[in-house]
């Protein structure tokens, strides 16, 4: 009865060491996909922090912003409290050329390129028992550009009802999603929900028509896997100015129409006045001659006409040579 009510107690004190040590790996992240240990009998856990501000980020994905302040930090497995009184030494490999190593437990840095990274930690100590202890981990690192800036290239005045181009330059590493959307009056009675789009680049052009006047707002919200960031824009739609292309055309044609009337109608007077002045001239020499004439009675008028020349040779009444006889 003692050796079975032993056995229970032994079986049950088995299952709570089990669930407890259970508990205590998921509590600290054994196994975690983060930090691989490639070898050595020290367990634990990389975990990564970048400050902000005010603000502290975990970032438990392996995705680092650049230009960030980060502090690594190893944090031992050590549910029974056995570790406290050895010195370990660790060597921090930051995967860019740089090794730094020391008693600390963390190290703090931060990373200036964007790119892919191979961070490894190793670890080593000596017991009191003259025990070597040892640890190798590894993690895979993405250092990207945090957003810092959202910058729109272009007018801020449009046309209504015209095709409109609003070009955006983000400051970011992609892929970058990108949400917009256009309020008119800057304000909506109920929430819209904004248009996504995926950018594989730094560069965003949007076109777009404004269908009336006034005064827009363009919300813009812009995140990648690190950062996000928030702006919005006033938009001012006018009326469209008549185009100049239309005018010029129009005015020419008036123009040209209003030229060949003018000449159609002027040029026959014109004529009609030079034949009258003509005329005039000729009326005023003939007369002019015929007083002069007249007045110098010994010059003969002459008659330049062929009726007249044909008088001169032949004489208006013409007797007829008949020869009569005559009886004594």
């Amino acid at each position: 009865m003692n050796c079975s009510r032993l056995n229970s107690i032994r079986i049950r004190s088995v299952l709570v060491h089990a669930f407890l040590t259970l508990i205590s790996s998921f509590a600290f992240g054994i196994p975690d996909d983060l930090s691989h240990q490639l070898s050595g009998n020290v367990k634990g856990k990389i975990i990564f922090r970048q400050m902000e501000g005010n603000a502290t980020y975990f970032r438990d994905n392996g995705k680092l912003a650049s230009y960030i302040p980060t502090v690594v930090s190893f944090e031992h497995f050590d549910p029974r409290h056995t570790l406290h009184s050895i010195t370990f030494i660790y060597t921090w490999d930051l995967g860019n050329g740089e090794v730094r190593k020391g008693p600390e437990p963390f190290v703090t840095y931060h990373y200036t390129l964007p790119g892919n990274y191979t961070f490894q930690l190793s670890i080593e100590a000596s017991t009191p028992q003259h025990s070597r202890i040892t640890g190798l981990y590894s993690v895979d690192l993405t250092v990207l550009d945090a957003i810092k800036s959202i910058k729109f290239s272009g007018p801020f005045t449009y046309n209504v009802d015209q095709s409109s181009s609003l070009s955006f330059q983000v400051g970011g590493s992609p892929p970058v999603w990108l949400c917009w959307r256009v309020l008119s009056d800057c304000h909506t009675p109920t929430p819209t929900s904004c248009n996504l789009v995926r950018l594989y680049g730094n560069h965003f052009n949007l076109n777009y028509t404004f269908r009336s006047v006034g005064t827009y707002c363009l919300d813009l919200s812009v995140r990648n896997i690190i950062s996000d960031l928030q702006t919005s824009y006033n938009i001012y739609v006018q009326s469209s100015p008549v185009s100049l292309f239309f005018i010029l055309p129009c005015a020419a044609v008036i123009v040209a129409t209003l030229i060949f009337i003018a000449v159609t109608v002027i040029r026959p007077k014109q004529q009609s006045l030079l034949s009258k002045a003509l005329m005039a001239d000729m009326n005023y020499l003939s007369f002019t001659e015929i007083e002069l004439r007249a007045k110098d009675a010994s010059v003969p008028l002459q008659d330049n006409s062929p009726a007249s020349k044909t008088n001169e040779a032949q004489p208006l009444l013409q007797q007829s040579e008949t020869s009569y006889s005559t009886q004594p």
